[in-house]
């Protein structure tokens, strides 16, 4: 890929000198006064400052945690010259407090879950050398196309940047993007990634498993990790609005692995009270292409035979300062939906901060959200509550991480600054998960899944 980038650059360096040969010698004069460091001091810089504070209560004994990182950050994009531009940028976090996030639950043998993702999972005694190299790629604009080359942020409905923790996910490829009054067409090749909690880059078919993978339909650990053979990921989505409808449609291929379709149809409609209805249906398919990654069962990521359909809704109202929905995810019970969560994190109409549905089948989430715009200017609030019924917790062929069935409450308020400060946004997120039968759930399937707290302060700074 970077040599590709570098043969790419070198190309765009031939075109210009090419060009510079055919200006008049008048232009050519006016070219020579010129120099380099004026163009570029004309390209733009950005800075990004990032805090965050995390901590996870678990009930009774169980180990409790929290830490504080914060880190900085720069990137530069240049001017654009006849369609082409560069943009690089990069991070560095620092620790500064932690309890207990490097050590083991006394009673189950658990490691942390959720706050050792705002440094490096893959190196836990790492706390100040977590810098990298985020983006860096060329691009190119011709009329209504762009394309990237190089390690770029994507977003979409399943592979995005997951921007959840101090730093995102980032992808290298080549994109193509087309965009007109009302469609917009995305299609992408991914070879590598670097993700979430870590601070290295990865192949595509090594980035399966630096997560904890569960376990397989047949109970064990899942043996994926490091076995997974794939080339690469094929994406493709269109986007579509107009009228008050919202179309999109995805398409994931991880070559040799699986492939799995996404739509979305949303749409809004207002009445003459000032009152706007809003609803949506969501849907996705998902079919293991060959053996899943790999021939041999225990190592493989999908099984063949597993074909998942999910389904989701959600209807809801728009009053003043007031947005009210009621969510639905239901998942059948042929599998279970698989998207690697290095990958980014789902974006579905149930969706709730701090838990995913991926890993699950034969499940069923009803969830209330409740959006607020608050009368002080700038601040913002946000509140959820839902029921998610998983199958058994021992059904490993519907439940890959063994999560108990639990009613989920969010709340979060956040307030952006204006004018001095402009660019600085503040947030308070609270999440809580509560078992559906307390009683039944082990304490091996309780620590940072259910009957748990988790609270975060965020400051976010980008200027």
């Amino acid at each position: 890929m970077f040599r590709s980038l570098v043969l790419f650059i070198l190309l765009l360096f031939a075109m210009q000198v090419n060009a510079q040969n055919e200006l008049s010698s008048q232009d050519s004069a006016a070219l020579q006064s010129r120099k380099l460091g004026e163009d570029l001091k004309k390209g733009e810089v950005d800075f990004h400052i990032k805090s965050f504070f995390m901590s996870t209560i678990n009930k009774g004994e169980l180990l409790d945690y929290s830490t504080l990182a914060t880190g900085a950050g720069i990137g530069y994009t240049t001017p654009e010259w006849k369609g082409f531009q560069v943009r690089f940028n990069g991070f560095f976090t620092f620790q500064l407090f932690e309890n207990n996030i490097r050590i083991a639950d006394p009673a189950t043998g658990a490691g942390n879950r959720y706050e050792i993702l705002l440094y490096d999972m893959n190196d836990v005694n790492n706390t100040n050398k977590l810098d990298r190299l985020e983006e860096l790629y060329l691009s190119y604009r011709k009329n209504r196309f762009r394309f990237k080359l190089g390690r770029q942020k994507v977003q979409s409905p399943l592979l995005n940047e997951q921007d959840n923790r101090m730093r995102p996910n980032v992808f290298g490829g080549l994109s193509a993007v087309y965009a007109a009054n009302n469609w917009k067409l995305t299609a992408m090749w991914i070879e590598s990634v670097t993700i979430r909690g870590t601070v290295d880059w990865y192949s595509v078919e090594d980035s399966y498993g630096v997560y904890p993978f569960g376990r397989n339909p047949f109970g064990q650990p899942s043996g994926y990790k490091g076995n997974v053979d794939s080339k690469g990921i094929a994406m493709l989505g269109t986007q579509f609005h107009k009228n008050g409808w919202t179309i999109q449609g995805w398409n994931y291929l991880a070559e040799n692995v699986f492939n799995l379709t996404f739509g979305q149809v949303d749409y809004q409609k207002s009445l003459d009270n000032g009152i706007r209805l809003h609803a949506g249906l969501q849907s996705l398919h998902q079919f293991a292409v060959n053996d899943g990654g790999n021939s041999e069962s225990e190592k493989t990521y999908i099984m063949p035979n597993e074909n998942v359909t999910a389904v989701g809704g959600k209807l809801g109202v728009f009053y003043r300062k007031h947005n009210l929905s009621f969510n639905f995810l239901g998942i059948n019970d042929n599998g279970r939906f698989l998207f690697p969560r290095e990958w980014g994190r789902e974006n579905l109409y149930a969706s709730l901060p701090r838990e995913r549905y991926e890993g699950s089948g034969s499940m069923r989430a009803y969830v209330v959200k409740y959006d607020l715009v608050t009368p002080v200017k700038g601040l913002f609030s946000q509140f959820g509550a839902g029921l998610v019924n998983h199958s058994d917790v021992t059904d490993f062929r519907t439940n890959k991480y063994g999560i108990p069935s639990y009613y989920h409450f969010t709340g979060s308020v956040d307030y952006r600054f204006k004018d001095y400060f402009e660019g600085l946004n503040l947030q308070l997120l609270i999440a809580n998960k509560t078992a559906k039968e307390p009683s039944l759930v082990p304490e091996n399937l309780r620590i940072n899944r259910v009957d748990l707290w988790n609270i975060n302060i965020i400051m976010d700074y980008k200027f």
